[in-house]
């Protein structure tokens, strides 16, 4: 299929995957996936070494959250490119598959990852010369209904002018009472060809959708043991109303064979409605508390233009790739904010009386608005020095500026009265290299180096000055070993982060509105990948990872140093088979089984001892059935032991239990 984007990585040498040796892009190892099939939530990420699906996973149209290399996922990229300094929800429909950054990695393309934890890229479908119409209709356990469809057709009988059409819509309950939601998504998509080869591509996307939110439950023990259907909210409260549009235009031009230059202009708009709490946690009882109820708006709007250069030359006999970028990015936040003037009552945990409704009589106010924008410059040099060696070796100078006002004239937000100002225009460098050999063809060993930068948004220092970014910097070595007559592959790499200036709260600020920029967190492990085909028809792929990630330096909390940080267990295991008879009379029925496993991991930070979550054990099943080339049948089921899963982000989420949904898909 085509991209949208051009990535980069695969300009950069003969073979994407080379790249990735030496710390570009690490892409879902041994992930088995049919042309027409969309990834899937349920088991997104789960056979990628270094990576945790931190998040009570569901079957859902939307990609969960992901923790990499101990750290969450930074920014979310879509072909390549972020919409801001933030993640966002990804509707699955609209992507064709999905790399996996790690380590020293793409931070120079499309500005800083979030660090060298990882990020996920979302390749989406673009436009081809094919002509087809597909469709999909899921039913599932927990009121799942779901309908996506993807139209594809050249407009002309040259083929130089292609659209496509991208769609999704969705209800789905749970398991929680009163969590549910509905939303539709549509993205079209047009390239035109032209006859000295040039391509421009304009896509749209627009999604809207309203749910309940879903709190999870404070981090305390006994909500260990609470009934699962738990609410610990406000349910008549806590609605939302998000909704997004995105436009991103696309040129394309290729000087020679050798020599291609690509600009890329993305802006998005987000908003939405939503309501939290002033004092919710635990009472230390049997209670959950609320304290006042806040209602805020928000929204937010994302520029982002780069004119990317790529190419190969030589010197002698060293051939080079090389990859030169420009970019300018702008970002807007503002938010408003409603204060009820009294608590809600708290909510028993075994008799829960929920309030059926909320004053805002009298209520307080407070508003703001940050903004940030960065101007970049990106290059970088593979060099080829023999067949056995290649270095690299390239760096991005990010000048940032931040600005950010906040107006409470209560004390509604910050606990004092204020009105603050907050700007700053600062430079950073951030430098990168690594080193290939290659013995033979199927064998590489590799080294890498790199350092990045994560601006602190909407983080407050005293004093008005933008807060300096976090910076990671990572060590890796790797190797990789391919045995094409078993059709397997072996990889394991080691790795070392370490994260400076994480922001920590102010102590003398006790309401927590203002913050130190003095944290360090550390993470070192190893990481494992077997993936081979054991039996014609029958593959098997394997992922472990072993890490220990923890907090190395905070001056606000010192009792949290030592502590291991969240969402990082410090083992991850998965295996997947999947089998097609290779006999006639079986032809079209596939199946699949799964396994995934992750060690006890801490519910808080400080980790209080005695207080950590079970390890986590997911059993799955896949039966396929594709009848003809148009029609096809999957049924899947998901935690067939139903065991009680949490993850835990500050809150506590508890996973799915046991669950099966059917999908019937079609292509015409």
């Amino acid at each position: 299929m085509i991209s949208v984007f051009a990535l980069p990585a695969p300009a950069l040498c003969e073979e994407a995957t080379e790249e990735a040796r030496v710390g570009v892009a690490q892409m879902r190892p041994g992930e088995k996936k049919e042309k027409d099939d969309a990834p899937k939530a349920k088991s997104l990420g789960k056979d990628v070494a270094g990576v945790f699906v931190n998040a009570s996973v569901s079957d859902s149209g939307y990609s969960p959250g992901f923790v990499m290399r101990g750290f969450p996922g930074g920014l979310t990229l879509f072909d390549g490119a972020a919409h801001g300094f933030t993640s966002q929800e990804v509707n699955l429909s609209t992507v064709d598959h999905v790399e996996f950054y790690k380590g020293p990695s793409a931070m120079l393309f499309g500005k800083a990852l979030g660090g060298y934890g990882g990020s996920a890229n979302y390749i989406r479908k673009a436009p081809t010369t094919e002509t087809f119409a597909r469709g999909t209709a899921t039913i599932g356990a927990y009121d799942v209904y779901r309908t996506t469809f993807d139209v594809n057709a050249p407009l002309n009988d040259a083929q130089t002018l292609l659209f496509r059409m991208t769609g999704f819509a969705q209800s789905v309950g749970s398991f929680v009472d009163y969590v549910r939601s509905r939303g539709f998504l549509i993205a079209p998509t047009g390239t035109l060809i032209f006859d000295n080869g040039d391509k421009a591509t304009l896509r749209a996307e627009y999604s809207a959708s309203r749910l309940v939110y879903r709190d999870g439950a404070p981090a305390a023990p006994i909500f260990l043991h609470a009934p699962r259907s738990l609410y610990a909210g406000a349910p008549v409260y806590e609605h939302e109303k998000p909704n997004a549009a995105d436009f991103t235009f696309t040129y394309e031009h290729a000087f020679d064979a050798d020599w291609s230059l690509t600009s890329v202009v993305d802006y998005s708009l987000n908003g939405n409605e939503y309501g939290w709490f002033q004092g919710w946690g635990y009472d230390g009882l049997h209670s959950v508390t609320l304290g006042r109820p806040v209602r805020t708006h928000q929204a937010s709007r994302s520029f982002d233009a780069q004119l990317r250069l790529n190419g190969r030359f030589s010197t002698g006999d060293i051939g080079h790739s090389v990859f030169l970028g420009l970019e300018h990015w702008d970002y807007f936040f503002g938010h408003d904010e409603k204060f009820a003037r009294d608590t809600l009552p708290n909510i028993d945990i075994g008799a829960p009386i929920y309030p059926l409704g909320v004053d805002f009589f009298g209520a307080q106010w407070a508003n703001g608005a940050a903004r940030a924008w960065s101007r970049s410059v990106y290059a970088q040099d593979l060099v080829d020095l023999s067949p056995q060696w290649r270095i690299l070796f390239g760096g991005r100078y990010d000048l940032l500026a931040q600005r950010e006002t906040v107006f409470d004239p209560l004390g509604a937000l910050s606990g004092t009265s204020s009105s603050t100002l907050g700007k700053g225009i600062r430079g950073y460098f951030s430098p990168r290299a690594g080193l290939l050999y290659r013995p033979d063809d199927e064998t590489h060993v590799f080294a890498a180096f790199g350092r990045s930068l994560i601006p602190n948004i909407s983080v407050r220092v005293r004093g008005g000055d933008a807060p300096p970014p976090q910076q990671d910097t990572q060590y890796e070595i790797g190797f990789e070993r391919r045995f094409p007559d078993y059709k397997a592959r072996f990889e394991v790499g080691l790795f070392d982060v370490t994260r400076d200036h994480v922001a920590i709260a102010d102590p003398a600020d006790p309401g927590g509105f203002y913050a130190l920029v003095t944290g360090r967190q550390h993470s070192h492990g190893v990481e494992f990948h077997l993936s081979a085909e054991i039996l014609p028809g029958l593959n098997a792929s394997g992922a472990a990872t072993f890490l220990h990630a923890v907090v190395a330096k905070d001056s606000n909390v010192p009792s949290q140093a030592g502590s291991d940080l969240l969402g990082a267990p410090r083992r991850v295991f998965s295996v997947s088979l999947d089998y097609k008879p290779e006999w006639d009379f079986l032809r079209g029925l596939e199946l699949g089984a799964s396994y995934y496993y992750a060690s006890a991991a801490e519910a808080t930070l400080p980790n209080v001892y005695g207080f950590t979550l079970t390890p986590q054990q997911m059993l799955g099943a896949s039966l396929g059935y594709r009848f003809d080339e148009h029609w096809k049948l999957d049924v899947s089921a998901s935690n067939l032991t139903d065991r009680p899963n949490f993850t835990s982000g500050g809150a506590l989420f508890r996973g799915e239990p046991r669950s099966i949904s059917a999908t019937v898909s079609f292509k015409y």
